[in-house]
């Protein structure tokens, strides 16, 4: 019985978000008991006897029991798979770094896009392996990205050491904001708030969590660090559907800055994934029309894609009103719509109308997302 509570543990970390796994960890059930308290001054007297059970049956469980609920909630937690998948890559890297430095050597220096081009790449081959001794050979060869080139080359720390949870702080505090103001290039602490995210994707951390929405606090007046911690935001309460965090990230979406806005726009995507609230929907949609920005019209027809993710028919009357829409970003929006409702379901009334917008809109953007959308 006990493995097979592990196995649908496991299952359900798998393929449901966290919002479910969040609420499943705080059911009465699973909880590791305390004990009871001088007084519960609870609002509903059932709960209150209930909970006044469990604590005398805390005292009955054995130590067995405990480890073992304590164990269920690591694998509920998303803790126990992370640790797994980061000893499985660490152990099974086979990526080729002698090609990598081929690549730095046989390329332009002075060419921005490659440069930056083989630090993503360098970024993906080593993802999640918590390799990175390739960029702390190079120190000075990545210091020559500049810009948003130098915002990538931070936030690529994060995929490399994606899930390795315990030293986040401990890998990016050379480059995270200090407490005393802005220290480095706004572009590199802005990469690290991302970075940051990218570690703690899809796990819900609570100290991250309030340690990003301090940083976006603070960096009202920087725009690029906004970015950063709306994006890490979004990462870090991904499928959570946390209103207090929406709240924050609308804020931002609302002082119409196209690089804050448009992360801001991503971020309430990210917490909303398959949340299909009405009211976030209907938000999205109205400030889409009111902002002249393109990037944060962008964000928010993404945005409204991600809330429909895996909702199929539900999301039908969304699709209508955006493939209607007289705003080709918004159409091209509708056409990602489509795609993450009903990604994985080969469903033929989904690709006959993607077929039919990808040689029917009049704009090249929306007919690609089309064609990429199936």
């Amino acid at each position: 019985g006990r493995l097979l509570a592990y196995q649908i543990a496991f299952d359900v970390v798998d393929n449901e978000n966290q919002h479910f796994c969040n609420v499943l960890l705080s059911a009465p059930e699973l909880k590791l008991k305390e004990p009871p308290a001088a007084e519960g001054g609870e609002a509903f007297p059932p709960a209150a006897d209930a909970m006044q059970v469990d604590a005398a049956e805390a005292d009955t469980m054995t130590d067995e029991q405990k480890e073992n609920l304590t164990q269920l909630r690591k694998i509920l937690g998303g803790r126990a798979s992370i640790d797994l998948h980061l000893e499985f890559l660490y152990r099974n890297n086979r990526s080729d770094l002698l090609l990598l430095e081929t690549i730095k050597n046989s390329i332009d220096g002075k060419n921005s896009i490659t440069h930056n081009g083989t630090v993503i790449a360098h970024g993906l081959m080593q993802c999640g392996t918590t390799s990175d001794v390739f960029l702390r050979k190079n120190l000075e060869w990545l210091a020559k990205a500049t810009n948003w080139a130098k915002f990538s080359a931070t936030a690529s720390l994060g995929v490399i050491h994606k899930g390795h949870i315990k030293e986040s702080r401990s890998i990016l505090s050379t480059y995270l904001p200090s407490g005393g103001g802005a220290r480095g290039s706004p572009y590199s602490e802005g990469g690290a708030l991302y970075a940051m995210g990218i570690i703690h994707a899809n796990h819900f951390d609570l100290e991250t969590k309030n340690y990003l929405l301090e940083q976006l606090h603070n960096a009202q007046s920087t725009e690029v660090l906004s970015h950063g911690a709306c994006l890490g935001l979004g990462l870090v309460c991904m499928a959570t559907a946390d209103e207090t965090i929406y709240e924050e990230l609308k804020q931002t979406l609302y002082t119409d800055t196209a690089v804050a806005g448009e992360a801001a726009a991503y971020g309430i995507g990210l917490v909303m994934v398959g949340s299909a609230s009405e009211k976030v929907i209907g938000e999205l949609i109205a400030y889409a029309h009111d902002t002249q920005h393109e990037k944060i019209i962008r964000g928010c027809a993404l945005a409204l894609a991600m809330t429909m993710f895996r909702r199929e028919e539900e999301a039908e009357s969304l699709i209508q009103q955006m493939i209607l829409d007289k705003d080709p970003i918004i159409r091209y929006g509708a056409c990602w719509t489509i795609a993450l409702a009903y990604v994985g379901t080969s469903q033929n009334a989904a690709i006959k109308r993607l077929l039919h917008i990808s040689v029917s809109d009049v704009q090249d953007d929306v007919r690609r997302a089309a064609v990429m959308s199936l």
